[in-house]
């Protein structure tokens, strides 16, 4: 009896003591990041050390109990298409003392916070910055790409790490496609496109009202719907904007968002473009138009259709029941954001 309970006791001493192992070997530096909403950079941008103007691109928080000295080490590399700089950037400061809590930012280095001298505190690979360099010369923007940053927060007790990426897409693609310029029979609820290859867009559209000679002066009104979106499309809403009225024509354009270095939007904008919202009479071509540009698929029958010049007898209907050219245009609208919903087409 005696014996289990020695055994007993050194199996409770053992399971008390694991929590205390467990918590001693916690970092004493944590680390964390907050990175800016970049899409393009310039070489000047990440040239934290010689730049004239210095614009905020992250910062780091450092966490500790009590205050420590201790020092930061930066290493940066960046991918392009079939190119690999793992080692690109290596930036290093000297010691600094952090109480609680601390932030630094790209803003603060060789300023609140001292790089160490020379190449030892600022070192840019000679390959990778003649690389930046070239693709930079015709734009002043590096290529885009995915550049990461590994950060390292040194002391005697230890150290702590945090790691983040920048994506530039330097974007350049900015098309409008429908409704086209001109287009007199738009329904009140048109789907608006365009080919964009940044993160986010905004669309305008004004209304072109009496007097108004040209699309610049209707679109230096004031706006009639705005809107910003991640894609590339826009589904005019059915409630909550104001009506686009049948007989009244409207100009719209798109600007693209980019984001840059300091927190700063640049937008690159698109052309002008007007359409007439229709009465509801729409020519039974321009119908056909609409259905083919909905459902691509089915191109070689409404091709068929166009070439034996078939006509329309006045009245529309689906899947047997009359329908008005109000709600074919809805149906329209539908079928452009899922085509694959419609499992076949017949025309009689």
């Amino acid at each position: 009896m005696r014996k289990r309970l020695v055994m007993l006791w050194a199996a409770l001493s053992c399971c008390l003591l694991i929590p205390f192992n467990t918590a001693s070997t916690q970092s004493p530096i944590q680390v964390s990041h907050v990175v800016a909403p970049v899409n393009q950079l310039s070489i000047s941008d990440i040239d934290f050390r010689h730049s004239t103007t210095p614009k905020w691109l992250f910062t780091i928080n450092i966490t500790v109990a009590g205050s420590l000295v201790v020092e930061m080490t930066i290493d940066a590399g960046f991918t392009l298409p079939n190119e690999n700089y793992p080692m690109a950037l290596k930036i290093a400061t000297e010691p600094f003392t952090v109480s609680g809590t601390r932030s630094i930012s790209n803003l603060d280095f060789d300023r609140s916070i001292q790089l160490k001298p020379g190449s030892a505190g600022y070192q840019l690979d000679n390959t990778a910055k003649r690389r930046l360099e070239e693709t930079a010369l015709p734009t002043g923007q590096i290529p885009a790409g995915t550049y990461t940053f590994n950060v390292t927060v040194t002391s005697e007790n230890g150290e702590g790490h945090t790691s983040f990426e920048i994506v530039l897409s330097n974007p350049t693609t900015l098309e409008l496609m429908s409704p086209i310029d001109g287009d007199q029979f738009v329904n009140q609820f048109p789907l608006f496109q365009w080919l964009y290859d940044g993160p986010s867009s905004r669309i305008s559209i004004f209304e072109k009202l009496p007097g108004q000679s040209s699309l610049e002066e209707a679109a230096s009104g004031v706006q009639h719907y705005s809107a910003v979106t991640a894609s590339n499309s826009l589904q005019y809403p059915s409630a909550g904007a104001r009506a686009l009225e049948p007989g009244k024509t409207y100009v719209w354009f798109v600007e693209g968002l980019i984001g840059a270095a300091g927190g700063t939007t640049i937008t690159r904008k698109s052309s002008l473009r007007s359409f007439t919202v229709s009465n509801g009479s729409q020519s039974f071509s321009t119908l056909l138009d609409e259905l083919a540009r909905a459902l691509p698929k089915y191109q070689e029958l409404f091709d068929e259709i166009k070439a034996q010049g078939f006509t329309t007898a006045g009245s529309l209907r689906l899947n047997g029941s009359a329908i008005s050219v109000t709600d074919l245009q809805k149906l329209l609208n539908t079928l452009r954001l899922s085509p694959d919903a419609v499992g076949s087409v017949e025309f009689e």
